[in-house]
């Protein structure tokens, strides 16, 4: 079986050699880790590098780390490992779209002090999406996409006390480009129907606004972004996901293969 799986990745990297694919580098930075509206840093700052490959018209394949600064909280340190693929079914040209995506995200946290089961936990996560972008004006350059993706989660092993459940979201956003800069609002809304923390009631979680920012420089691009949270009915059992504020600020650089 494991020749069979190293023919089957030597023949996919001989197939794209020929492609003009993309290997990105990313050096994040973010004052609260959150996901799907809640801390999983427990409120800490985090350094959050990633590595990407993009695939000339196929998947992207990325590493993406979460460390907390306070190595206090080491317990807290996340790897993931995630295969994303998106497609837009109508002609580029066309003022307006609708692109199909998600991805398979296998999720790690090395540190676990509190089992005596495993030293490590481990789970999966997987996306579906569709989203609706249309270009409001060409010579304005502004987009505004609507969506909804949905999410859910399972653990992998014993001992994690994580429940398995989808979460529905629903967004709304808005793009504008000003030559090489590039400035965005996002709206989210999210139904957690108990995903992740037996805590949870099913229900309503969470909605959140987004400003962010981001704009080439020379020979990296930084992006920056303002977040908020307002936390709903089902996640404030949960007692950390209250209302809250965080900023990220990443720096990237991407290389032609």
């Amino acid at each position: 079986m494991k020749r069979i799986v190293l023919v089957a990745l030597a023949a996919i990297m001989v197939a794209q050699l020929g492609a003009q694919n993309t290997l990105s580098v990313d050096w994040g930075n973010t004052t609260n880790y959150l996901a799907h509206g809640r801390t999983l840093s427990a409120n800490q700052a985090c350094f959050q590098p990633g590595v990407y490959y993009s695939i000339n018209k196929g998947p992207t394949i990325m590493a993406w780390f979460s460390l907390p600064y306070d190595r206090e909280f080491s317990a807290l340190d996340e790897w993931d490992i995630i295969v994303d693929h998106k497609v837009n079914l109508l002609d580029p040209e066309k003022k307006w779209n609708i692109n199909v995506h998600g991805y398979v995200n296998y999720w790690y946290l090395p540190v676990n002090n509190e089992s005596d089961i495993q030293d490590y936990y481990q789970g999966m996560k997987y996306n579906a999406g569709i989203h609706f972008p249309f270009l409001v004006s060409e010579n304005s350059a502004l987009k505004i996409t609507t969506g909804y993706d949905f999410y859910y989660y399972h653990q992998l092993g014993r001992d994690m006390g994580i429940r398995a459940a989808g979460i529905h979201e629903f967004l709304i956003k808005f793009n504008k480009k000003y030559k090489k800069v590039n400035l965005e609002a996002k709206s989210v809304i999210s139904n957690n129907q108990g995903a992740v923390s037996t805590a949870i009631d099913p229900g309503w979680g969470f909605f959140s606004q987004h400003l962010s920012c981001s704009f080439d420089v020379k020979l990296v691009t930084l992006s920056t972004s303002v977040n908020y949270q307002r936390t709903l009915d089902a996640l404030l059992p949960t007692g950390m996901d209250k209302n809250l504020m965080w900023v990220s600020l990443n720096i990237s650089k991407s290389f032609k293969l």
